[in-house]
């Protein structure tokens, strides 16, 4: 959420306890993965008597609503590719992008199976073993101490093997 608040004080600095006029605006909820942007127009005047103390502001709030961003959780990866490996029919390995740089680890969700593996931060792959035969599908998404990106969605095409 962001509200803003505007305040005049009388005397030179903001530290006066002398506070005399206050605005509000109004409060706007900001959504992870979404473009978003506010314009405020505040003003406030003095309440004094006699007083010709007044404060104006224009300002403007922009969120990059990049896919997976949100309230400081990582980006999430892409271009997601699973491979059967010829050699050994039980391993899948899996290749991704990794646009993220605050990322402490990755999360590997087999969403055939229903379970998940992780990997470390900066990995752009990872060999998933002992897997039975027949079509498995991944997803893949960033953690970090803020929560984690969205997962890739399942394109059968690359995201399966």
């Amino acid at each position: 959420m962001a509200t803003p608040t505007l305040k005049l004080f009388e005397g030179s600095d903001c530290l006066s306890n002398d506070l005399d006029g206050q605005v509000q605006g109004v409060q706007q909820g900001v959504m992870p993965g979404k473009n978003t942007r506010f314009n405020w127009q505040m003003s406030v005047e003095n309440g004094e008597v006699g007083s010709d103390d007044y404060a104006r502001v224009n300002f403007s709030v922009k969120q990059d609503g990049s896919t997976g961003i949100g309230l400081g959780r990582p980006a999430e990866p892409s271009s997601v590719v699973a491979t059967r490996d010829p050699a050994d029919p039980t391993r899948v390995n899996l290749q991704w992008s990794d646009p993220a740089t605050d990322e402490t680890h990755f999360e590997i969700f087999n969403s055939t199976l229903r379970q998940a593996k992780g990997a470390p931060k900066d990995a752009t792959s990872f060999a998933w073993t002992g897997l039975p035969l027949g079509k498995q599908c991944f997803q893949v998404r960033a953690v970090n101490a803020n929560g984690a990106s969205d997962f890739t969605p399942v394109n059968p095409r690359s995201e399966c093997a």
